[in-house]
């Protein structure tokens, strides 16, 4: 009666109103929407009443629609974007916003995506012209904020009737990790390379039955190869046929071998002495498949070894068949060499008194004449010498001698007992 006319909406439930007449059609549960016009009239009022169901239905569809489409809009993980072909932003989900380092919404739309990468994006629009569709667009684009990224994107041309480009929609995926990651895994190989190509050990790679797979120039040096480029016929095991049998076996058990020594003839026929770490490649089976190796030359080193140890012997040889006690202490005291003439004195065996410490071992020394010269010359590094009675023999005169060294001390004594009594005599 105040306003004259007013519109609104009802809903029944057709369960409700079964027993109408009107409903007998109705076979089973049901929602009507009706729209109602009321105005008021001379008379009274006039009621207009409008069946409305699959209108409301079919918009209540298209709204819920739109809600899902939109929600999907806004929580794609993926960057998407609508543009216009001169790189302003019509629209863009939140995910967007995030990967250009944008603060909010407000401040991607409108913004041109074409200086992220102008080259890139002029490429891009004029592809779109004849593809009309590009998948994985990759782009490096500099963010507003002037950080780097790297993008993977699908782009899609939306064209007016007349065959005009008017937009361009895209979904970007920001893969700017997974892109460092790639250009560091492909850095690292090049130093790989580059360590295996300049390395001074020498580097191979061989079956199981010996044959060169790969080498670096370190390892055609060592072995007296032209270069590693023809190493078809190159057979590893060549260099010392009983070695490489018995290395394989031993891969398969240890799977990595430490400082492996062996003696092998090269391809001049030289003989060289190598020291290789040695790994075996392995299926997923377990099963040995290759094997992988580091071989350094260190012929020089073991024959001056040899040498020395051949010059030990013989100094060994000469001191053991004197008739004249030596020995040499290190800093610590402790016996590092004794003759055998020395180990007859202390009625022992030479190796017995290897590591012993001298004072433990002869606990009489302390105090004595042989105390006081042994610690003068490890202190002062002067020689001493001096002539006094043996400790366990004391009918016996010893004519001693200490040397000092930069390892320590070496005595050496004889036996002058019959001199001494033949000069009281």
């Amino acid at each position: 009666m105040k306003k004259g006319l007013i519109k609104f909406q009802t809903s029944i439930d057709s369960e409700n109103i079964k027993n109408n007449k009107f409903f007998t059609s109705i076979e089973s549960r049901t929602t009507f929407v009706f729209k109602w016009i009321v105005s008021v009239i001379d008379s009274g009022f006039l009621v207009q009443i409008q069946d409305i169901t699959g209108r409301k239905k079919s918009g209540e569809s298209l709204r819920k629609s739109e809600e899902k489409y939109h929600r999907l809009f806004d929580d794609d993980l993926t960057g998407d974007f609508i543009a216009t072909p001169e790189g302003i932003i019509l629209e863009c989900n939140p995910s967007f916003v995030e990967i250009y380092g944008f603060d909010k919404s407000d401040q991607a739309v409108g913004s041109d995506i074409s200086k992220f990468n102008l080259t890139d994006w002029v490429n891009l629009v004029a592809r779109l012209k004849d593809e009309c569709k590009i998948k994985n667009y990759q782009s490096w684009q500099r963010r507003p904020d002037g950080k780097e990224i790297h993008v993977v994107a699908n782009v899609v041309g939306i064209f007016s009737d007349s065959g005009v480009l008017t937009q361009v929609k895209g979904y970007v995926f920001d893969d700017t990790d997974r892109k460092n990651a790639e250009e560091s895994l492909r850095k690292s190989e090049e130093k790989y390379h580059r360590l295996f190509d300049d390395d001074l050990t020498g580097d191979f790679i061989a079956t199981l039955d010996g044959k060169i797979l790969e080498c670096n120039p370190s390892f055609a040096d060592i072995y007296s190869l032209d270069d590693c480029k023809n190493i078809d016929q190159l057979n590893i095991s060549n260099f010392n046929s009983f070695d490489w049998p018995y290395l394989i076996n031993r891969l398969k058990s240890e799977r990595k071998i430490k400082g492996f020594h062996s003696w092998q003839r090269r391809s001049d026929g030289m003989r060289i002495h190598v020291v290789a770490n040695v790994v075996g490649i392995f299926s997923d089976s377990g099963v040995l498949t290759q094997v992988k190796g580091y071989v350094f030359d260190d012929t020089d080193r073991k024959k001056a070894e040899e040498l020395l140890a051949h010059s030990k012997h013989q100094i060994t040889e000469i001191l053991d068949s004197i008739q004249d006690g030596f020995i040499s202490l290190n800093h610590y005291w402790n016996l590092i060499y004794v003759n055998r003439r020395a180990a007859e004195y202390a009625d022992a065996e030479p190796e017995d008194l290897i590591e012993q410490n001298l004072w433990e071992k002869f606990p009489e020394l302390n105090g004595t004449a042989y105390e006081t010269a042994f610690r003068k010359a490890m202190d002062e590094q002067e020689i001493q010498h001096f002539e006094n009675k043996g400790l366990q023999t004391l009918d016996h005169w010893f004519d001693v001698s200490v040397y000092p060294s930069v390892d320590g001390i070496s005595i050496y004594w004889r036996d002058i007992t019959s001199t001494k009594n033949s000069k009281k005599n």
